[in-house]
């Protein structure tokens, strides 16, 4: 490849956003609610605003390091044998994110979709589609998200616009309630859901303007998060605090309730579920492609097809481990804790490494 600076930041963007948005669409009006009854929406967006505070932690230290990838510059910064300690734990994270992901769709796809269908056989053909997928490079591996990205926006956004006139006000009432423990608490799980935004760190040492990556981002997250906002708002809206925490997946019953004119397109929620079949892939292309990425460093593979080979069976094995939904959404929620700690914690010393080491220099010099 004669430049391989060829990642412009929208679709740097478009990589990030369409990784977002993903499998707990379906139920994250619900988490919502538990939290914060009426003011689910402001609990939605309290999470937005940690999650690009979060991003903007790791996006801004990578920016310093415009020709590396984070598991590169890291050695230098803490040492060789403590990089390489963190960069199992996140490649770990990201294969058990891989399989708890997929497990999710799987959950919902033969419980909504194909009911007759085994539940391995709809993992394991989605954990297939994603390692052909990732056996291509990082340039082609934007490309796709940034083809499906318009698809995916664009049809959520119809579907909550034509839900809307549904919503009554009073449901979203009061707005504002004291912020307790249980708020916090939903405000922590609604970040879970831009964890991935992670990838940035393999995207920067391809963008043509590596300096833009806090601002792609930042589209991304907002973008995202507003599409995640505006289905807390239109499920709670439709449905009101109460019932909405009642129903397994509250934007799959909000997209049932969507019409388009009198006997045409009725049936919303069957082209949304395509959608969101679609969006579930983008989002696990991106943490299969993570995840075999940091493998084939770490092995020193010529390239990542022989590391994404091996990592089918490894998450297929997690993806079969919980016993039922709730058992995995356990598992999601542990995993979510642990991501944030690290996701936040691990920039954060190598800032402190960064600012250290500068200071240290500026003072000898």
């Amino acid at each position: 490849m004669n430049n391989p600076r060829q990642i412009t930041s929208l679709r740097a963007a478009a990589v990030i956003s369409s990784t977002i948005i993903g499998v707990g669409i379906l139920s994250f009006p619900r988490y919502m609610t538990e939290a914060g009854n009426s003011s689910a929406p402001l609990v939605a967006f309290c999470g937005v605003l940690f999650s690009f505070i979060s991003y903007w932690l790791l996006a801004s230290l990578c920016q310093r390091f415009p020709q590396e990838t984070l598991f590169v510059f890291s050695r230098r910064l803490i040492g060789r044998p403590l990089a390489a300690i963190f960069t199992v734990v996140i490649m770990l994270l990201f294969i058990v994110l891989t399989g708890l992901t997929v497990r999710q769709f799987g959950d919902v796809a033969t419980t909504v979709l194909y009911k007759k269908t085994p539940i391995e056989a709809t993992i394991f053909l989605m954990l297939l589609i994603s390692l052909l997928s990732s056996r291509r490079n990082v340039v082609k591996f934007s490309y796709i998200h940034f083809f499906y990205l318009p698809l995916i926006v664009g049809s959520i956004l119809v579907t909550i616009l034509l839900s809307l006139k549904n919503v009554e006000m009073l449901n979203l009432q009061p707005v504002l309630m004291a912020p307790g423990l249980q708020f916090w608490k939903g405000t922590r799980e609604a970040t879970y859901l831009f964890q991935s935004s992670f990838v940035i760190v393999l995207l920067i040492p391809f963008m043509e303007k590596p300096g833009h990556a806090v601002r792609a981002g930042a589209w991304a997250i907002f973008l995202s998060g507003a599409i995640y906002v505006l289905i807390v708002i239109a499920s709670v809206g439709i449905f009101g605090a109460e019932e909405t925490k009642l129903l397994i997946y509250p934007t799959l019953e909000m997209a049932r309730s969507a019409a388009f004119g009198e006997g045409f397109l009725e049936r919303l929620d069957a082209i949304f579920i395509i959608i969101w079949v679609i969006s579930v892939y983008t989002t696990i292309y991106t943490t299969y492609y993570i995840s075999a990425y940091l493998l084939h460093k770490l092995l020193r593979f010529r390239d990542q097809r022989m590391a994404s080979t091996v990592l089918l069976p490894v998450m297929f094995i997690l993806a079969m481990l919980p016993s039922n939904v709730f058992e995995s959404y356990q598992w999601a929620l542990h995993l979510g804790n642990a991501g944030m700690m690290l996701m936040f914690g691990y920039p954060l010393l190598l800032w402190t490494v960064y600012l250290l080491r500068r200071h240290k220099k500026k003072v000898t010099s």
